[in-house]
């Protein structure tokens, strides 16, 4: 309920932020700032997904109240510091290896040990994702 909740917040401060984006030359429907707007509309149908399921759920929680323990609390602030040094690491380093990096340390973190997902799916998607982006789209990546 309360990622829901959140989640819909965010798709409010981004809807404001999207409204301040150029529009341009370009006549067509699909500007700068339709893949934005797009996006806001799915998370934001997604959350109220996840409000609807939690209300669904609630009396049937409300029996088996669970707190997160002290390893998934780690794991989850082990997890945004990743993404805020990801962030930090993107522009100076790369997309390959900073992605690569993230994404292997990622799957650690988040309880992975079968060594061949961790090796061989994140060198898979992000190949695929740059290849994507540089081949197919146009975009250059750092």
């Amino acid at each position: 309920m309360w990622i829901g909740c959140g989640l819909l917040a965010f798709c409010g401060f981004a809807s404001w932020r999207t409204t301040f984006i150029k529009q341009g030359f370009n006549p067509g429907a699909a500007g700068p700032s339709f893949v934005p707007w797009l996006t806001i509309a799915l998370i934001g149908m997604l959350s109220l997904v996840l409000i609807v399921r939690a209300l669904r759920m609630e009396n049937e929680a409300a029996a088996n109240i669970a707190i997160p323990g002290r390893r998934v609390l780690l794991a989850m602030a082990g997890f945004t510091f990743l993404m805020i040094g990801y962030a930090a690491s993107f522009m100076p380093i790369g997309y390959l290896p900073s992605t690569l990096a993230t994404f292997i340390l990622g799957l650690l973190l988040l309880g992975e040990r079968n060594w061949l997902i961790i090796v061989l799916f994140p060198v898979g998607m992000t190949l695929a994702i740059y290849y994507g982006f540089t081949k197919l789209l146009s975009v250059w990546l750092p």
